[in-house]
């Protein structure tokens, strides 16, 4: 039996992953060509160095699995493209990245979207499978419309495919309980070592796998003893078959001491804040993110907030998921709670690890186990009030409406043409290219001509002959390749705004480098960051100044602490605003256009 109004149900599940795949390609397309998400360049640049021979990442804040992937795919598209005539050799390969990077970026996107529609098949299997009938579809539909796992699918990222991995272990794990076979338990060990080679997420599942184990065993007639021999070997031989797919897919987080570093400091971080946090030691660093620190409590209200917000899952899929939560905790069933475990333990890690630091990204792998309790509430309410079925069935879909017409509304809006690629066009058809500008990092992606790019060579020969830092390695090749395209295509002198993130201050009148262990880990040192007085850039012949609301709205924000943590900054914008001479503004028009507001100056 199907739902209402259709007899089969594959055919209600084949619509939905349509609808699904739809809404997420809809938004595929926010900048293209270019990104101005900068997460997505560390994935697919990264993916394309392999092609250099040395497979090691050399930055391991992400695993490297998702990079294989990329790299993997990035080989076909090369392979199709030399023999369609596209490119003639790597090098030309390379420069088509630097001239046109949308396809690469398309290619990742696609790649994730289709474990975002994956995602849903896999909600599907285990709500049918192992829970209540009609749950798999109805938690389907709830994840099909989730708008942070949406929006999440339309960028190179490895939160999509680490939720995916999560859930599909959890599916064998579920299994394992129905089964007692080592084979599911193997499986679902294999699979979650696979989703934290993408993203370390999943190794939340060893959590539940060991729980699972023990279960099965101490449930089981036979001697205490045995039992604990039985056990024991298994959850270790789970352990063991973790870490091997994980060392498989991403061997360099093992083999190279910053990976390796990488790997397990999460586990010694972990101790140490749950330490300060019931020591009441302060839990930001001076060097720490600039981000709303909490404490615990702020920490859980924060995650419920964002959970709850249009842009996460939304108070209608939140509260469905929330009821079915409830109900499952008053049900005595080990399947329920072994389902539950994984949600609850990522949900307190995260809070105690990142108090205050909740984003509707990082709660993608929530998203998956929350809609499938949805999915329960909803097929509860069904088999409770069978007379009601249709009624209930058309007020579930109609509480979704609101959520999907603002997805396809945000995915048809990014997908214009952003503001940035538009004052790029201006930038090369009325600025001429021996002028002198200074650019906010992440402004119009326009092309450094030979002077900027040959200084910048000749810094990474004085810092890093070596060429063994996370963002130094290879990084003398990458402008080796933009000295190539800059001259098949216009190119302009010009200095960066740099705004170190990662910092709680900076305070320094000057463009200085910062190459402490810190920084290195954060960003590329060869770069320089910070900005001068205005007066500097008149003295030093810049002509013009080219500035976005993404960057420079922050530092007039009265609600933030960033103005008078980086007041350098303020002051260069506000004198900027004040003096320069505003000569073109590209302002984001609804249903035209998309992005920051983007402002050229001429330096006066």
């Amino acid at each position: 039996m199907g739902w209402p109004f259709i007899s089969n149900n594959k055919k209600i599940l084949f619509f939905i992953l349509f609808l699904g795949a739809a809404i997420r390609l809809l938004g595929l397309w926010h900048g293209y060509p270019y990104s101005y998400y900068p997460d997505e360049a560390h994935f697919v640049k990264r993916a394309l160095s392999f092609g250099s021979g040395d497979l090691n990442p050399h930055w391991f804040h992400k695993p490297a699995f998702y990079m294989y992937i990329l790299f993997f795919e990035y080989g076909l598209y090369f392979i199709f493209g030399k023999i369609i005539g596209l490119f003639s050799s790597v090098n030309d390969f390379a420069v088509s990245y630097i001239l046109n990077p949308g396809p690469f970026y398309m290619i990742g996107r696609l790649t994730t979207a289709l474990f975002g529609v994956g995602s849903i098949l896999c909600v599907y299997m285990v709500g049918e499978k192992h829970f209540k009938r009609k749950s798999g579809i109805a938690a389907a539909i709830l994840l099909c419309v989730s708008f942070g796992q949406v929006v999440a699918c339309q960028d190179v990222k490895a939160d999509i495919p680490a939720s995916f991995f999560a859930i599909l272990s959890m599916y064998f794990l579920l299994n394992y309980l129905d089964t007692h076979k080592i084979r599911d338990i193997v499986l679902t060990s294999i699979i979650a070592g696979v989703g934290a080679a993408t993203k370390i997420y999943p190794i939340v599942m060893l959590i539940p796998i060991m729980i699972s184990i023990v279960y099965i065993k101490l449930n089981q007639p036979i001697d205490v003893l045995t039992k604990i021999i039985k056990s024991s070997t298994l959850v270790f031989t789970s352990i063991i078959v973790f870490y091997s797919a994980y060392f498989f897919c991403a061997p360099f987080s093992f083999i190279d001491p910053l990976g390796f570093s990488d790997t397990f400091s999460p586990f010694i971080r972990l101790i140490k804040r749950i330490m300060q946090i019931f020591s009441g030691t302060v839990i930001e660093k001076p060097d720490d993110f600039i981000v709303t620190r909490t404490g615990v409590f702020g920490g859980f209200l924060d995650y419920f907030k964002t959970m709850v917000d249009p842009r996460g899952l939304g108070l209608v899929i939140f509260s469905l998921s929330f009821l079915g939560i409830i109900w499952v905790c008053l049900k005595n069933n080990i399947k329920m709670i072994i389902f539950l475990l994984f949600p609850i333990c990522f949900l307190f890690l995260s809070v105690f690890t990142q108090p205050g630091y909740a984003a509707p990204r990082h709660q993608i792998p929530v998203y998956v186990f929350f809609t499938v309790c949805g999915g329960m509430f909803v097929s509860l309410l069904i088999e409770k009030f069978k007379s009601k079925e249709k009624l209930i069935t058309i007020l579930f879909l109609m509480s979704l409406i609101w959520p999907l017409l603002f997805i396809i509304q945000h995915g048809i809006q990014i997908s214009k043409s952003d503001t940035r690629n538009l004052a790029k066009q201006w930038i090369e058809k009325n600025i001429k290219p021996e002028s002198k500008l200074l650019m906010d990092e992440n402004g119009p992606p326009i092309l450094f001509n030979e002077k900027a790019l040959k200084k910048s060579l000749k810094k990474i020969e004085v810092y890093d002959s070596n060429g063994k830092g996370q963002f130094t390695t290879h990084y003398d090749t990458y402008l080796k390749y933009q000295l190539l395209a800059s001259k098949k295509g216009l190119s302009f002198y010009f200095e960066e705004i740099r705004f170190p993130w990662w910092r709680s201050s900076y305070t320094k009148l000057e463009i200085s480098v910062m190459n402490t262990e810190y920084d290195k880990d954060m960003a590329n040192p060869v770069r320089p960051v910070g900005v001068n007085n205005y007066d500097y850039y008149v003295n030093n012949n810049f002509n013009y100044a080219v500035v976005v609301s993404s960057r420079y709205k922050r530092f007039f924000d009265p609600k933030r602490s960033v103005k008078k943590k980086f007041p350098i900054f303020h002051e260069f914008y506000s004198e900027l605003f004040k003096r320069g001479e505003l000569i073109k503004e590209f302002i984001p028009l609804k249903g035209e256009s998309n992005g920051p507001v983007v402002k050229i100056f001429k330096i006066r």
